[in-house]
């Protein structure tokens, strides 16, 4: 029962967040469509042209996004694996080499993952960013 009343207070929500985009959407649709250009532009609308901008220091941006990636997927699953009860703690070593193991292969996905933000950012030396995020937090 718990369940069901929290998914039905979730619905609503985003049900209630919905109408408040989607009413604010329409005013500034209306506000276009009768010309009212020459206003003073407000909130989203003054940072449009540096959200998209590429940062400084992309290369350390895409290594750092990287290894968070490395480490936030390998932590889950074995978070997972822990409450699944594959990993009991009567059995002393399994835990730590469960996590250099989950640690060193979830390393190709760090890397993958610096390599595509790395690229997204017009960078060239991708292997090389790669190569930094296998390499900076050992």
């Amino acid at each position: 029962f718990s369940i069901l009343n929290s998914f039905m207070v979730v619905i609503f929500l985003s049900g209630l967040v919905g109408l408040i985009m989607v009413h604010t959407l329409r005013k500034d649709f209306q506000r276009y469509e009768r010309g009212e250009e020459g206003q003073e532009e407000t909130g989203w609308k003054l940072v449009h042209g540096d959200v998209f901008r590429t940062p400084p220091r992309a290369a350390w941006l895409a290594v750092f996004i990287g290894t968070g990636v490395q480490l936030c997927v390998s932590a889950v699953i074995l978070l997972v694996f822990a409450c699944l009860g594959f990993l009991s703690p009567s059995n002393r070593g399994a835990l730590m080499q469960a996590t250099l193991f989950l640690f060193v292969f979830m390393g190709m996905f760090g890397g993958y993952t610096a390599a595509r933000f790395f690229r997204m950012f017009k960078g060239t030396a991708w292997r090389a960013n790669a190569l930094w995020t296998a390499m900076l937090f050992p």
